[in-house]
């Protein structure tokens, strides 16, 4: 079974306090959030990659 990806388009939008601050688009999802730090994008991204697991686990 191939494996699918998700994804993301990150737009950062300021560097303050030596972090990050933007958006983070997920394509397939069609869905944006904001993020304020480096650790917060990866962990939308991780709870991103979570949802999509549990859908593929859903039986049909």
């Amino acid at each position: 079974m191939k494996e699918e990806k998700a994804t993301f388009v990150i737009n950062v939008l300021y560097r303050n306090a030596s972090t990050w601050q933007g958006n983070l688009h997920w394509l397939e999802g069609d869905k944006e959030s904001a993020f304020r730090s480096e650790i917060e994008l990866l962990s939308l991204m991780d709870s991103v990659l979570d949802v999509k697991k549990e859908k593929e686990e859903e039986p049909d």
